[in-house]
């Protein structure tokens, strides 16, 4: 049975993902994508890899046989997107994972999420929804990434990390075992995280650092 797809952005990621459903329909899942969603006032061509891009996703309402994955790299454009998918159309959700991840057999991968290339998912992960793994990324065993955490290319996260909803971290990322980086957290590229993340904090640096504020000035 064919999955038919519609892209919900037509940006970077989308590309990769489109790439990706190349490699799986060369390992007999078959996967053709349908068209591609772009917001209105959005500059886009009138069409994106030979298929149409619609900007009123009420085009797609009343058919059920489609499946929709949300190709925007950032957390928070991404939840809206789902939200809007779901509110609108009622929107039901696929899940792309490159054929050349490794995923343990006793990990478990949420709906609407997308695993890309050369990434490893060991044993007893958890991925929550419309969560985003970059390439070359190690999620390793007993981790927990909630609804909408994003890992940037090259993030190693050792045993019994938690990420919360909606974390983004940078690229090459690094965090050592049994820290919680808290919900819409923002870690920095290259950071090497050694203490919890509170939510909603930026930090950065080896070792990973609050950003710091600016004093306030008096007149």
């Amino acid at each position: 049975m064919t999955i038919r797809l519609v892209l919900y952005g037509a940006g970077a990621l989308a590309r990769e993902i489109v790439d990706t459903l190349k490699r799986l329909n060369a390992h007999e899942t078959a996967i053709e994508l349908q068209a591609s969603i772009v917001d209105p006032g959005i500059d886009a061509p009138e069409t994106f890899r030979g298929k149409p891009v619609v900007r009123d996703i009420r085009t797609f309402a009343g058919d059920d046989s489609l499946r929709f994955v949300v190709a925007l790299g950032e957390p928070g454009p991404r939840a809206r997107a789902v939200a809007h998918l779901r509110t609108e159309i009622g929107a039901e959700f696929g899940t792309i994972i490159d054929p050349g991840v490794l995923i343990g057999a006793s990990s478990r991968i949420g709906v609407g999420t997308v695993i890309l290339g050369q990434s490893t998912i060991t044993a007893d992960a958890r991925l929550g929804e419309h969560v985003l793994v970059n390439p070359g990324c190690t999620v390793a065993h007993d981790n927990v990434l909630e609804d909408f955490a994003t890992l940037s290319p090259g993030v190693h996260l050792a045993g019994h990390v938690q990420v919360g909803e909606g974390a983004f971290l940078g690229t090459g990322a690094c965090v050592i075992p049994k820290i919680r980086i808290d919900a819409h957290a923002l870690v920095g590229a290259g950071a090497v995280v050694i203490r919890n993340v509170a939510p909603g904090q930026t930090v950065f640096g080896n070792p990973a650092r609050p950003l710091p504020t600016r004093p306030l000035r008096h007149a």
